[in-house]
């Protein structure tokens, strides 16, 4: 899987859920205005990170913590530089010191922590990821900072606490067992068999033979939280019908219907502010020409329904729109199925171009 785009689409907290929740292994580059940063995934897990903004060489960062000097240091690069094949520093002050492995591990996830809640702020730049494997402790790549963790830090509990030092701007206001607490709400709202779904919905989008069928799949997702769904393609200001499910009950030709159906985005409309601000929404279907159309074609819908953008390379490309008119209840929570929107957009774009 290559996912690259830009941050203003695809923020950096939906991102480490993409390849957190998709258990990927490979290495995350991001560049911004206020410079460059990497982060490196193993099974999902965040193991390494660096960034421009970051320059502390882990010597200096271990003497701030006083668990070694600058003496001790100095001698254990000297030590390094001389060794046939490359050991983390880490190891090697361990080694020659006695220092106790599990504070220097401290000081590197704190570290690498720090790096990554920084990328949260980052609202404008570009980022791509790469499958790849991880290098060993024995690369030089790791020169000349090895920030690198043998058992990494959980890309869910990063995704909570950023999100939560972005609310509250300081990172002394947060509180661990806030943060706990998020988390067990989190995966209460998702459930194991939601994540277990989603999962398995990102497995499948990376099959290059699925083609149009990224339709059916983002459809068949879709099932499993509303009543019924359209696809519709972006072009320009119209919506174009490529797909539904949970309409035939209403109309026998309503795959037909659907195929053949045109949609003007007028401003104002939900459909606007979904295209504008390429985010989903809970909402009130307004009293555009458009919107009154999708009304009286669905025979009525709910008091609030789900617009959701398929954004890929900065641009809308498709729109989902679902609702639960048919049972009259609300929309469950939703998270998961945004994440897996969030990666499809690219896969639907190269359908879409399949089918042009």
């Amino acid at each position: 899987m290559a996912l690259k785009g830009c941050l203003e689409d695809l923020g950096i907290c939906d991102i480490l859920q993409v390849l957190g929740l998709s258990k990927k292994t490979g290495i995350l580059t991001l560049n911004g205005a206020a410079g460059g940063g990497e982060v490196s995934f193993l099974d999902g897990q965040v193991i390494r990170a660096s960034s421009t903004l970051f320059p502390e060489a882990l010597g200096q960062l271990l003497c701030k913590s006083h668990l070694v000097t600058a003496e001790q240091v100095a001698e254990a690069l000297a030590l390094q530089r001389t060794l046939a094949s490359h050991q983390p520093l880490g190891h090697i002050l361990i080694e020659l010191f006695h220092i106790p492995a599990v504070e220097v591990e401290k000081v590197i996830a704190a570290q690498i922590e720090r790096i990554v809640l920084s990328f949260f702020s980052w609202t404008e730049g570009y980022f791509s990821f790469q499958l790849e494997d991880v290098k060993s402790f024995d690369s030089a790549r790791l020169n000349p900072l090895d920030f690198m963790l043998e058992h990494g830090l959980s890309s869910q509990r990063l995704v909570v606490k950023g999100s939560k030092l972005s609310e509250l701007g300081c990172e002394n206001d947060l509180d661990e067992s806030v943060i706990d607490r998020e988390i067990d709400l989190l995966k209460v709202q998702q459930g194991q068999c939601g994540l277990d779904l989603l999962r398995g919905m990102l497995a499948e989008l990376e099959h290059p033979e699925l083609g149009g069928g990224i339709i059916l799949l983002i459809l068949r997702y879709a099932s499993e939280l509303m009543d019924r769904a359209i696809v519709f393609d972006v072009r320009g200001n119209q919506l174009v019908g490529l797909g539904q499910f949970g309409l035939d009950d209403l109309n026998i030709a309503a795959a037909e219907i659907v195929r053949k159906m045109r949609l003007q985005v007028e401003p104002g409309s939900l459909f606007a502010q979904v295209l504008r601000d390429k985010i989903a929404v809970r909402s009130v279907l307004k009293n555009t020409a458009a919107e009154e159309c999708l009304k009286e074609f669905l025979h009525g819908v709910s008091e609030k329904v789900f617009v959701a953008p398929l954004v890929s390379d900065g641009k809308v490309v498709a729109l989902l729109y679902g609702d639960n008119f048919l049972l009259n209840r609300p929309l469950p929570a939703v998270n998961a199925f945004e994440v897996f929107l969030s990666q499809a957009g690219v896969a639907m774009e190269q359908a879409l171009q399949g089918i042009d």
